[in-house]
């Protein structure tokens, strides 16, 4: 079973510990019916590497002590067991051959339990509680392999690997609740009606930071370009991925400056939804660094200046997580024969952000959820775990609670690095498209074209530009294509 090991402390002997333990659990009371909730103690798979005998144990104390027994290779706890009886759950003993020295496991009253003991192996006691077979959406098996008089116990995706090494799988010994909970695989959604236009195409904008200048017309340039070709490209809506702006100044020039910048798009009917970045709130001062004496941690929930330009209704926001905030939000759409959801929030949210937002994920189960924040993907194409250092929450904290949830579709961010996409696998299986676009170009206004096609499952995307001002006047207006064209096929979308 491998999994992470954690270090831990602890002194007492093995056999002391196991003692301890073993009293305990015999006198447990009986209880309820079994359940998910009753498999609820982490229980430590340990090695013996000379041997590969395991060692299961509930008690922390005891996986630490082992290794003074031969048993150094800590991997983890795989599963939950429980620690006292419940209808449907059974006493699993520990028997040990002290000249093999080697441990098994099997339930009371056993056949097996019994041919063990007529093999040399000592009953040392009740070492936990478990189930004889499965419980539908909660337990996983637990299975024994054997390989010169010594046994090891692994779950169903290492059984294949042991036996390559030489183990013999004898069977399931007995059943517990994985440590990462059993999720079953999302129902595969009908096609759409037959004649449903199943094409659409939404734009993203990266960083444009560097376009705040009073004179830069690369703004203006790319929204002119999306507004002209909304029906050529079968445009729907516009996104940006956060750091519009540099820094704010008492004037707030730059916020004014931009958001005039971005009004041909709500006159053209594209609903425009952007993300914060750290560059929009109150975290940056003029320069483009932290403000000099400030708490940044609190300096980056400083969004007034953002929702004084860019509020909830220029959004078209339906729902929020504060009134008059638009750092976190949402919108729906229908586009493709299939419903959206575009989820607006914050830079490195806060943990009552993230569970307001699972929330509004889990109430929306028809919609397929963009999320859209301005930190998620490094500018390598893995999912960030730093929180910048003033955060609350990392990007790899914030998939790691979306992440259960069938609807969640796409990610889009910014911040670092320059473009890139990857794809994540959720925990029902299915694949979440993630796409980074910062670019910090310093001429030109690149911006990400998404196409879907909701009855092939995949998603198009290409970087173009059309405005280079570092070409002399007249020929500035000129398109390029980045090499950065990417196509996700394997999309599963709900209806």
């Amino acid at each position: 079973m491998r999994h992470p090991g954690t270090t831990r402390s602890g002194t007492v002997a093995l056999g002391v510990v196991a003692a301890i333990c073993w009293a305990g659990l015999s006198a447990a009371p009986a209880h309820a019916a079994a359940s998910c909730a009753d498999l609820d103690r982490p229980t430590w798979h340990v090695v013996n590497p000379s041997t590969g005998s395991s060692l299961l144990t509930p008690w922390s104390q005891e996986a630490d002590n082992a290794a003074s027994y031969g048993w150094t290779e800590i991997e983890g706890t795989p599963f939950k067991a429980s620690t006292g009886p419940a209808d449907e759950l059974v006493a699993v003993h520990r028997l040990y051959d002290r000249d093999t020295r080697d441990f098994q496991w099997q339930f009371a009253g056993s056949a097996a339990k019994e041919s063990a003991e007529a093999a040399g192996y000592a009953d040392q006691g009740v070492n936990f509680f478990a189930s004889r077979s499965a419980i539908a959406g909660c337990t996983v098996a637990v299975s024994s392999l054997t390989k010169g008089g010594h046994h090891q116990y692994a779950l169903p995706g290492e059984v294949a690997a042991l036996v390559a090494q030489g183990w013999t799988q004898a069977g399931t010994t007995f059943h517990a609740a994985p440590s990462t909970p059993v999720v079953e695989p999302a129902p595969v959604p009908p096609p759409p009606p037959a004649g449903t236009d199943t094409t659409f195409s939404f734009a993203v904008m990266p960083d444009t930071q560097n376009e705040v200048g009073p004179t830069d017309q690369r703004m203006p340039a790319r929204v002119s370009w999306l507004v002209d070709n909304k029906k050529a490209l079968d445009l729907r809506w516009v996104l940006h991925s956060g750091d519009v702006h540099n820094w704010d100044t008492p004037d707030h020039a730059q916020f004014a400056a931009m958001s005039q910048r971005l009004e041909p798009l709500t006159a053209a009917g594209l609903p425009f939804v952007a993300a914060a970045g750290n560059h929009d709130t109150g975290a940056v001062c003029p320069g483009g660094s932290a403000c000099p004496g400030a708490d940044t941690s609190v300096t980056v929930r400083d969004t007034s200046t953002w929702n004084a330009y860019y509020p909830p209704s220029r959004m078209g926001l339906q729902g929020v997580f504060e009134a008059g905030h638009s750092e976190n939000g949402w919108r729906t759409f229908a586009a493709g024969g299939v419903d959206w959801l575009v989820l607006n929030l914050e830079l490195w949210p806060r943990t009552s952000v993230i569970n307001w937002a699972k929330n509004v994920v889990a109430t929306h189960p028809d919609h397929n959820v963009i999320v859209l924040t301005h930190s998620f993907l490094e500018g390598s194409g893995e999912v960030s775990t730093s929180n910048g250092g003033y955060g609350a929450n990392s990007p790899a904290t914030l998939w790691a609670a979306l992440d259960d949830y069938p609807n969640v579709v796409m990610t889009f961010s910014g911040h670092v690095g320059q473009v890139a996409n990857t794809s994540l696998t959720a925990r029902d299986g299915h694949k979440v498209a993630t796409f980074l676009e910062a670019m910090h170009a310093p001429t030109t206004n690149p911006v990400r074209i998404v196409t879907v096609d909701t009855a092939a499952g995949s998603i198009r995307t290409e970087v173009r530009s059309n405005f280079d001002r570092a070409l002399p006047a007249g020929e500035q207006d000129v398109i390029r294509v980045y090499p950065y064209t990417a196509t996700v096929t394997g999309m599963r979308w709900v209806r």
